[in-house]
């Protein structure tokens, strides 16, 4: 296995585990209402991305499992790596003071970096897989 497949691996593995933290966190926001703080009038939006984030990040964790564990496969990884970013990006949006949001989300603006990162690799995989056809 190459070092741009275990790369895609260990990243997709941490796609899953942050889709099943982002669904605990959507779910249990909606629950107990405690989005409203940070995101203020657009809470019920902003569970919404952040749900839609978690089902996105879960598939894009096991489509660059497939992906790393059979190239020809890795396609589907890049494409959700792409739409995790869009995803990020709004999550991120929301928490503008200019949206009504409370404050910046430096954290969801990171995760855009390693979405990003994580779209490089599939196409890294994908790319050497061109080669070793």
């Amino acid at each position: 296995m190459s070092a741009a497949r275990k790369t895609l691996k260990i990243l997709a593995l941490i796609y899953f585990v942050l889709g099943i933290a982002s669904l605990i966190m959507g779910i249990a926001g909606i629950a107990t209402g405690k989005l409203e703080s940070t995101y203020g009038s657009n809470a019920m939006l902003a569970a919404a991305v952040i749900i839609a984030k978690g089902v996105v990040d879960l598939v894009a964790g096991v489509a660059g499992i497939k992906g790393a564990n059979k190239p020809s496969q890795v396609d589907g990884a890049f494409k959700l790596g792409i739409v995790a970013a869009v995803a990020t990006l709004a999550k991120a949006v929301l928490t503008l003071p200019a949206l009504g949001g409370s404050a910046v989300n430096i954290g969801a603006f990171v995760l855009v970096v390693y979405d990003l990162f994580f779209v490089q690799q599939a196409h890294a995989v994908k790319a050497e897989n061109k080669d070793r056809l």
